[in-house]
């Protein structure tokens, strides 16, 4: 039910639906930064409760509330990738990360976007999820700060202007932070065995 603006409250701020579609793309930066989907849901929803709290003249205040809601779920999820807990929760043995559910939750659609399907679909399935394990056990040998910055700048294009201010450092530093990442991904690129 949509009820009128009350006299001398403005709603020209951004609605309730221009929030809540950045869901879908702040779950999937908060997964491949943490690797865990139970925590990338968590890391969004208090990005969210810290939506909500603000009062409505903050909120009207942001110019854009998607570019807001991924920095404060990606500093969110820095903070915790840096915690005494995810230190303390060191795996011993071979680490193999959480897969991701049906991609068709992630990308609200079928695998490839419409283009021709391989010949057999569970041969597409397999190259998919053995990519995403890959990805994310290197993934995991980075540092918190080369996480973010890698993911945010050569998965999803952030300039590093923008993910300077999420990490805390400069441009120079998170331009040197994502070569790192890089470097580490073709190394083990260069590791794997056929």
């Amino acid at each position: 039910m949509n009820t009128p603006p009350t006299a001398g409250q403005d709603r020209s701020g951004p609605g309730p639906g221009a929030i809540t579609d950045e869901r879908r793309r702040l779950v999937n930066i908060a997964y491949r930064l943490l690797g865990s989907l139970a925590e990338a849901e968590d890391a969004v929803q208090e990005a969210y409760a810290r939506w909500y709290a603000m009062p409505p003249e903050r909120q009207q205040a942001v110019e854009a509330p998607g570019a807001w809601l991924t920095t404060v779920a990606s500093r969110i999820c820095l903070d915790l990738l840096g915690s005494a807990r995810a230190r303390r929760e060191r795996y011993v043995g071979e680490w193999i990360p959480e897969p991701l559910p049906d991609r068709t939750e992630w990308i609200g659609g079928p695998a490839g976007g419409g283009r021709a399907a391989p010949a057999d679909p569970a041969d597409r399935v397999t190259l998919d999820e053995s990519v995403n394990m890959a990805f994310l056990v290197v993934l995991e040998s980075m540092t918190p700060a080369e996480r973010v910055a890698f993911i945010l700048h050569d998965v999803f294009r952030y300039p590093f202007a923008e993910i300077a201010e999420i990490v805390g450092r400069s441009p120079a530093a998170c331009r040197q932070l994502a070569s790192s990442a890089r470097r580490r991904t073709r190394a083990a690129r260069a590791q794997a065995a056929p």
